[in-house]
C-alpha cells in the first residue's frame, strides 16, 4: 500500500516534529541521515507505527557507506554503518532502508557537506568536472574507466548488502544520485541495472533525476516511467531544484515540490498508480508541500477533478 511520507531531513527538533504530526496525522515518516542519537531516541516513541523508511545512516555517522570502494577497511566500515541503519529500521518497524549506493573513490565519504565538498575538490575528481557550480560531470562520465571500476565493485557489493537487509526484515532501496563527480548511479539505465540485482529495490529521487536529465539529455517523464517499469521502486523522494541549462546552473536544492516550474503534477500522475511510497524530501515549507501532495493525489485519484 502506498504511503504519504515526510522526510525528517529538514527538521531540527522533536517539538517541531510533534507539531507537524499534530497538523498532519495521516502522514508517515522517513528518518533522516542527519538525526543524532538523541533526536532519534526522542522521536521514535512519538512516531511509533508511523515510520515508513530510514535513510542511511541513521543515527547520523561521520561517513556515508561507500560500496564502490576497493579498500577492505572502508568496505568493512560501510557494512558496519549500514547494519546500524538496518537495526534502526527493525526497531521502528520500518520496512525500507534508503542508501546512497557508493562513490567513485576508495576513500570513506564524509557525511558533512563541507567535508564532502573538500574531498571532491581533489584533482582526481576535478578533471571530470564540466560545470564548476555544483561540480557537475559531463555526459561521458559513466563511461570513464575510473567510474566503471568503482561501479562494478558497487554492483557486486550491493547485491550482498541487500541479502543482509533481508536478515533484518527490511528492503534495501538504492537511490539514484545527482550528476556530481564522485557519485555513482545517476541515470535511468543504471537504475534498471540495479533493479536486476536480486533483492535490490529502488528509491527514485525525482529531483536528482531532473538534474541528470539535462546533463545526459534524456526525456525526463519517460525516464521516470522506465524506472517504474522495473517494478522495484518502493520509495520516491519528491523535491524540486533550480536547475536551468540556459544559465548553466545545476543545483540539488531540495526545495518546494512545485517550485521553478517543476512538473510536479505530471510526476505524481506517473507515481500515483504504483505501490511506491511518496516521500517529501525538502528543507522548506513542510506544511505547504504536505497540503500540495495530499490535494494533488486526491485530485488524481478522482480523475483530475478538484
Amino acid at each position: 500500500m502506498q504511503k504519504h511520507v515526510m522526510s525528517l531531513v529538514g527538521f531540527s527538533s522533536a517539538s517541531e516534529i510533534a507539531a507537524y504530526k499534530t497538523a498532519f496525522p495521516s502522514m508517515h515518516y522517513e528518518l533522516s541521515y542527519k538525526m543524532s542519537e538523541k533526536l532519534l531516541s526522542e522521536v521514535s516513541p512519538l512516531l511509533a507505527g508511523r515510520i515508513a523508511s530510514v535513510h542511511a545512516c541513521c543515527p547520523a555517522l561521520p561517513i556515508f557507506p561507500n560500496f564502490g570502494s576497493h579498500d577492505e577497511q572502508v568496505i568493512a566500515q560501510s557494512y558496519d554503518a549500514i547494519c546500524k541503519s538496518f537495526e534502526t529500521a527493525r526497531s521502528c518497524n520500518a520496512d525500507i532502508v534508503v542508501l546512497h549506493p557508493g562513490y567513485v573513490c576508495d576513500r570513506a565519504m564524509p557525511s558533512s557537506n563541507a567535508a564532502r565538498k573538500q574531498l571532491l575538490d581533489d584533482p582526481s575528481f576535478s578533471r571530470y568536472i564540466v560545470h564548476a557550480d555544483g561540480a557537475i560531470c559531463g555526459a561521458d562520465y559513466p563511461n570513464q574507466d575510473i567510474y566503471r571500476y568503482h561501479a562494478v565493485q558497487a554492483f557486486k557489493q550491493l547485491e550482498h548488502v541487500a541479502q543482509v537487509a533481508r536478515t533484518y526484515g527490511v528492503k534495501l532501496a538504492v537511490e539514484n544520485l545527482n550528476p556530481r563527480v564522485g557519485y555513482l548511479f545517476q541515470t535511468p539505465w543504471e537504475m534498471e541495472q540495479l533493479a536486476a540485482l536480486q533483492d535490490v529495490y529502488l528509491c527514485l529521487d525525482v529531483g536528482h533525476l531532473w538534474i541528470s536529465s539535462f546533463v545526459y539529455e534524456f526525456p525526463y517523464l519517460p525516464a521516470i516511467q522506465r524506472i517504474i517499469e522495473t517494478n522495484k521502486v518502493v520509495n520516491c523522494h519528491l523535491h524540486s531544484n533550480a536547475t536551468n541549462t540556459a544559465a548553466k546552473h545545476f543545483s540539488d536544492d531540495h526545495h518546494t515540490f512545485d517550485k521553478y516550474g517543476f512538473p510536479a503534477r505530471q510526476v505524481l500522475e506517473l507515481l500515483a498508480g504504483t505501490h511506491a511510497n511518496l516521500t517529501l524530501e525538502m528543507v522548506e515549507d513542510f506544511d505547504y508541500n504536505t497540503r500540495f501532495l495530499l490535494k494533488e493525489i486526491a485530485a488524481i485519484q478522482h480523475g483530475g477533478q478538484e
